[in-house]
């Protein structure tokens, strides 16, 4: 299996919309990569980093399941674009994407 982590630094002053991010894009990624091989999808917001009253490292992080690498790379050529531009619409933050093959 391979989760795909959607990764918002946590940069102080940027714009980060939770309600819009989880009102409207997670259904949309939801409703677009769920036809083209999405197992899973799950959001955290950041409240911590490892020590008591420290911020956290990101804002929110997404967790994208497929049950292949090919899966995951034609679920974005067909929808990546998409929701790319929607992203503009609830954040400034540049967004890191780490693919990983689950192995435990």
């Amino acid at each position: 299996m391979i989760r795909a982590s959607v990764l918002y630094p946590n940069v102080p002053g940027v714009r980060f919309d939770f309600g819009y991010y989880l009102g409207t894009h997670v259904p949309l990624a939801r409703e677009l990569l769920g036809s083209a091989g999405l197992i899973r999808l799950e959001a955290d917001r950041g409240v911590s980093g490892e020590e008591p009253g420290s911020p956290p490292r990101f804002t929110c992080v997404a967790h994208l399941y497929f049950e292949s690498l090919e899966r995951f790379y034609a679920a974005m050529e067909a929808h990546g674009e998409a929701l790319a531009l929607d992203v503009r619409r609830f954040t400034d933050l540049e967004l890191e994407i780490q693919v990983s093959e689950i192995v435990a």
